[in-house]
C-alpha cells in the first residue's frame, strides 16, 4: 500500500468495516447487540471497540395558527420538511477492551445494552417524533473506524 493510502486510511477510518446488529431493542429491559469488525488494510492497535447511542426528538419547524388558518407563505412552508432536532438521550458503551486486530482478520463482539433509563422509545406523530440511532467503531490514532449512525426502532 502506498503512502497516500496509509494517510487516507488514517484520515478516513478507512481500515476496517464495521457493522453492529441488534435484532431487537428496547427502553424496558437489556438487550443484546454484536460488533462486528472486517480488518482490511493492516493491523489495528485498538484502545477500545465502543458504542454510542443517541435518541432525537424531532418537532416540526413551522406549525400553523392554532385555529388552522393559513396565509398562503405558510402554506408553503408548511409544505417543507424541515424539522428542529434535540438529542434527548446519549449514552456510551464500552463494548471490548484494547486489543490488536491482525489484518484480513474478522472480529466479533457481544454486548448487553440497557437503556431503562430512557424515557420514550421510537415514534412518530404528525408533526413529532422519536428516533434512535447506534453507531459503533473502533478507537485507534486517526479516524476511528465505524458502522456510521444507524437507525433503528426501539420499543418501550
Amino acid at each position: 500500500m502506498g503512502l497516500f493510502n496509509k494517510i487516507l486510511n488514517y484520515v478516513t477510518g478507512g481500515s476496517a468495516r464495521v457493522d453492529i446488529d441488534i435484532p431487537q431493542a428496547s427502553i424496558s429491559i437489556p438487550f443484546p447487540a454484536t460488533v462486528k469488525a472486517a480488518i482490511t488494510e493492516h493491523d489495528l492497535q485498538a484502545d477500545k471497540v465502543y458504542l454510542l447511542i443517541r435518541c432525537q426528538e424531532h418537532k416540526k419547524s413551522f406549525q400553523p395558527a392554532k385555529d388552522g388558518k393559513l396565509t398562503d407563505n405558510e402554506k408553503i412552508l408548511s409544505e417543507l420538511d424541515e424539522w428542529d432536532t434535540e438529542t434527548i438521550y446519549r449514552k456510551k458503551v464500552d463494548v471490548a477492551p484494547a486489543q490488536l486486530l491482525k489484518k484480513g482478520n474478522t472480529y466479533s463482539w457481544d454486548v448487553a445494552i440497557d437503556l431503562t433509563d430512557a424515557k420514550k422509545p421510537t415514534m412518530q406523530d404528525g408533526e413529532y417524533k422519536i428516533t434512535w440511532e447506534f453507531h459503533a467503531a473502533i478507537d485507534v490514532p486517526g479516524n476511528d473506524p465505524d458502522s456510521g449512525w444507524v437507525a433503528l426502532t426501539v420499543t418501550k
